[in-house]
């Protein structure tokens, strides 16, 4: 996998962005004490679309991404 993003939105909830071979793998991902948990969300053929598909699915505006 290519270079992974994580994606904040307000309120607390984080996600993930994957790229591989010109796709964006979106994950939601839930954090824990030992192993953090992901869910596949989608994916997409864009960065804005993956983040389009983020606010979607939050509900909310992104905070930030690293």
């Amino acid at each position: 996998m290519g270079r992974t993003r994580s994606v904040a939105v307000q309120g607390g909830n984080l996600y993930e962005i994957g790229e591989y071979d010109g796709t964006f793998y979106v994950r939601r991902v839930k954090v824990k004490l030992l192993l953090n948990d992901k869910s596949d969300i989608g994916k997409t053929r864009s960065l804005e679309d993956a983040l389009s598909l983020i606010r979607s699915h939050s509900g909310r505006e992104i905070k930030s991404i690293d």
